[in-house]
């Protein structure tokens, strides 16, 4: 073989791979989703089953282990006011056969006070904000109760959570209220560094929370507009998912996707859904009362 043959091979061979691995960064990206089982062993209130969140979530179990899934996230509140609840509803996270990922809620710690230290323990949680990679789409998940009410905190994580509330009252905004959380400033500084970064290197990233940026007035994120603002300006982010208000909603601003996903422990109907991101679209199979969506993504700035 001479020189010029050997030369021709090897460049086919390099663009053949190449061209194997934009296949594989752009291939769609298959994740289950569902928020605030909310499991107690007790009686309903209004229109929370908190019992029946367990065959909920079995049933939820079965339907997503029957397809082919990249991970599953659940978006927060996996327990309702027990920390003991957390060993009916762990055992049934471990079953699941995709990567399993979770999000931190507020009723995570509505618990005795004793209890709330080992929380992250008890549910095998490593780092409560996180990055997510899988194929072409970065998911960055947050810690809504980085300043909280109900969580642990220390004595500068209270003043800046104080600062913070009394800002948003100030401006007649109801987000202050205890049973919401907000992302302090080492954590958003953190969360810019990854969308510089996946603007950069052109990802498409999902924004996971517990807290809405805009769904009910007194449900929001305590930052809701900063996080808006921050998300908006980086084109990358495609999409922000959330839980906590159970009804669930849909927005968009300025092209970014806000997604309120249903609460699972509501009514008698189940709620979760399948979402398929490909190159130009969020498609969400909806299962029970959540809602089937099929929303077209904003443009890099870039392109």
């Amino acid at each position: 073989m001479n020189a010029l043959v050997l030369t021709s091979v090897i460049l086919i061979f390099q663009m053949t791979m190449v061209a194997q691995l934009a296949g594989q960064n752009n291939k769609p990206v298959r994740v289950g989703v569902f928020t605030d089982c909310q499991y107690c062993n007790c009686s309903p209130d209004e229109s929370r089953n908190y019992k029946l969140s367990l065959p909920k979530l079995d049933s939820c179990i079965r339907v997503l282990n029957a397809q082919p899934l990249d991970a599953v996230f659940h978006l927060g509140d996996m327990i309702d006011r027990d920390f003991y609840s957390f060993d009916s509803i762990v055992p049934r996270f471990k079953q699941f056969r995709a990567p399993f990922h979770m999000v931190l809620g507020n009723h995570d710690y509505m618990i005795d006070s004793k209890y709330k230290p080992l929380v992250l323990d008890k549910i095998g949680m490593n780092e409560t904000y996180y990055v997510v990679d899988l194929s072409n789409w970065r998911f960055i998940v947050l810690n809504g109760d980085d300043l909280s009410w109900v969580a642990p905190q220390d004595k500068q994580t209270k003043q800046e959570r104080n600062d913070m509330v009394y800002n948003q009252f100030v401006g007649l905004h109801l987000n202050g209220m205890y049973w919401n959380g907000g992302v302090g400033s080492t954590q958003m500084t953190w969360l810019e560094a990854q969308l510089k970064e996946s603007e950069k290197s052109s990802r498409n990233v999902v924004v996971i929370c517990h807290f809405p940026l805009d769904s009910k007035p007194d449900h929001n994120l305590f930052n809701n507009r900063e996080m808006l603002s921050l998300l908006i300006r980086y084109s990358c982010v495609k999409a922000y998912f959330n839980g906590h208000f159970h009804s669930g909603s849909y927005r968009v601003k300025e092209g970014l996707h806000l997604v309120n996903f249903k609460g699972m422990v509501d009514t008698d109907i189940n709620a979760f859904a399948v979402v398929t991101l490909t190159s130009d679209s969020i498609l969400i199979k909806g299962y029970g009362r959540e809602t089937s969506r099929s929303l077209k993504i904003r443009p890099n700035n870039k392109e």
